[in-house]
């Protein structure tokens, strides 16, 4: 599959959302009707960069992980520079970037990822390029059809975070299963999905692993890496993939899992060197807006509406312009009110 250069291109620039508009189709239609229909907004087209590889999450050096299909299953922590008779690989965050993504000229805190692997035999080897499990990458998946099985098993408060505070599981009583799933979540409806590749012309295909709400797996080509210099590689998102519903928030997150690279036996045997940057999504960020949207019943649910704002700001370039809501003053629990009549 070859990569959509145009659209990809735009994506990237500065100018790209007014370049990728003509070419979509679209209704934006909420699925929350509202009393007085909605506004031109609700075509709220955006690229934004979900992971840039700028920050350590791993506390090693190491950003993702990289694993080989002929790893030595090993206990303990993960190694970022492991090899066996089979198979080796290495992966480190390194200072760069690509020339044509400008806004990172003059940002001297930039990074790329940096993999390098190699097999002893050919066939069809493969590499796992994937977040590590830490709390920046971690999202908690309740599943409500479960919950009978849950309440079976006396199932106890679980959280899927290393800091509990983080866990929206710990705010309820009731018994409920919770899948703890690895990615980068995705703000909004997404539409494409892009990453820039600087390649060596080695012959890989490589594909992007998406998760929806539901728990499916959804596999798509990115296409071949076998080219020199870096490419921005794009995938687009088939409407039929669920991510929304028909209550508010309508919007239900799709994850990205993982990338993978895959060998055929053709394939040669020589050491490989790749890199990555900026994973972007283009993206209707638009939630239908209603007289009330804007009323909180606890912290809870107000936490629950900065949901989107704080995806984007978690790996945003700079963090500081986007202003979450003020949940501190959020109602508390039910208290008797200084203006009611006695008796």
């Amino acid at each position: 599959m070859k990569a959509n250069w145009k659209n990809t291109a735009s994506l990237i620039g500065g100018l790209g959302v007014v370049a990728i508009l003509g070419g979509f189709a679209l209704t934006g239609h909420a699925g929350v009707e509202t009393a007085i229909g909605s506004d031109v907004s609700e075509a709220e087209l955006r690229a934004i960069t979900v992971e840039s590889w700028d920050r350590d999450y791993s506390g090693g050096g190491y950003g993702w992980e990289v694993l080989t299909d002929k790893d030595t299953k090993a206990q303990g922590p993960y190694q970022p520079n492991a090899s066996n008779l089979q198979a080796e690989r290495e992966v480190k965050l390194i200072k760069g970037t690509p020339r044509d993504i400008k806004e990172n000229e003059d940002y001297d805190q930039a990074r790329v990822l940096g993999v390098k692997f190699a097999f002893t035999f050919p066939g069809y080897n493969t590499v796992t390029i994937r977040p590590p499990s830490k709390d920046q990458y971690t999202i908690e998946r309740p599943r409500p059809y479960l919950n009978e099985l849950a309440l079976a098993q006396n199932y106890q408060k679980k959280t899927c975070f290393e800091n509990p505070a983080l866990s929206g599981g710990a705010q309820t009583n009731r018994a409920q299963m919770v899948d703890c799933v690895v990615g980068v979540e995705l703000p909004g409806q997404v539409h494409q999905v892009s990453v820039w590749v600087l390649g060596r012309g080695n012959e890989y295909t490589l594909e992007g692993w998406i998760e929806d709400w539901k728990g499916d797996t959804h596999i798509y080509e990115f296409g071949s890496v076998d080219f020199v210099g870096w490419r921005p590689l794009t995938i687009k998102i088939p409407k039929q993939v669920p991510q929304d519903v028909s209550s508010f928030p309508q919007t239900k997150n799709l994850i990205f899992r993982q990338f993978k690279l895959r060998a055929t036996p053709e394939t040669s045997l020589e050491t490989v060197y790749i890199f990555f940057d900026e994973l972007r999504v283009l993206t209707n960020v638009f939630e239908v807006h209603f007289d009330g949207a804007n009323m909180d019943f606890d912290q809870a649910d107000c936490e629950r509406k900065n949901k989107l704002l704080n995806m984007i700001k978690k790996h945003a370039r700079n963090p500081d312009t986007i202003q979450l809501k003020d949940c501190s003053q959020a109602p508390g629990p039910a208290k008797p009110l200084n203006n009611q009549p006695n008796g």
